[in-house]
Parts: C-alpha cells; sequence; structure tokens
C-alpha cells in the first residue's frame, strides 16, 4: 500500500513539473511518448541507434532518459512547430510546410527517408498530417 502511495506522489510531483516545462520541451516530451506509442504500445521493444559520441543507445525509454542526441532532435521539432505557429498563427498549411522544411534541413536525405525529401506539396496525405498534428499540438501548449 505504501509502495502504491509513494508512486502517485511521484506522478503528481511528474506532472506538476510538466505543467512547470515550457511549451517546446512539452513538445519534445510529448512527441516522443507518441512516438513511442506507435513503434511499441507495450514499451519493451528495444529501438537502438546509434549516438554521436559512438555509443549506442535504447531510444525507447522516456524522453528524459534518451540520449542528448535524440532529446536534441524533438526539442528541434518543438522549435520549429513554436516558430511555425509564430509565422503563421491563422495559416496551417503554411505552418506544416514550415516544420516540414525545417525536417528536412535537420535529417539529411537517406535511402529510409527519400519519400519524405519532397516539397511539401508533393507529400502522401498522411505525410502531411503528421506536420498539422505538430502545429496543432504546438498551438494547444501555447493556449491558441
Amino acid at each position: 500500500m505504501m509502495q502504491q502511495d509513494i508512486r502517485k506522489h511521484l506522478d503528481k510531483i511528474n506532472e506538476m513539473m510538466q505543467i512547470n516545462e515550457d511549451p517546446i520541451t512539452q513538445f519534445a516530451s510529448s512527441a516522443h511518448e507518441e512516438w513511442r506509442r506507435n513503434f511499441d504500445p507495450t514499451g519493451t521493444k528495444p529501438r537502438i541507434k546509434k549516438n554521436s559520441d559512438g555509443s549506442e543507445g535504447d531510444i525507447n525509454q522516456p524522453f528524459d532518459k534518451i540520449h542528448p542526441d535524440w532529446q536534441r532532435e524533438n526539442l528541434a521539432a518543438g522549435k520549429a512547430a513554436s516558430d511555425a505557429v509564430a509565422k503563421f498563427p491563422t495559416d496551417m498549411e503554411k505552418a506544416a510546410e514550415y516544420i516540414h522544411i525545417e525536417w528536412m534541413k535537420r535529417n539529411p536525405k537517406a535511402d529510409y527517408n527519400a519519400a519524405q525529401h519532397v516539397p511539401y506539396d508533393q507529400l502522401p496525405e498522411d505525410e502531411k498530417e503528421k506536420d498539422r498534428v505538430h502545429v496543432r499540438t504546438m498551438m494547444k501548449l501555447l493556449g491558441k
């Protein structure tokens, strides 16, 4: 029983800490958790990635436990979303296009992502929707 109370208390502290986080960090953490749910709903399947320091790590971990390389990518996506909302507050498609362009700058074209390395208007609808989700998420975090 006591362990359950401690867990509830820790969950409450984590929730309060998220409320105090800036929108970009909130975005980064929530986007990473969304990726994890889509990648592995059980949260048990490892996804090993090489890090810039030569180490390898499992990115199927909570945001605060992943290597700084992958935290930076999520934070950069949050910054792009924040900038997009600021630049195009009433134009969803322009904001989504901005996010896509920023993603291409951060992610060099490779075999695994070549289909996404096209102008926004040439993306399939499901890929465009991923960028729109980033816009809507940031708008919500900014209270817009």
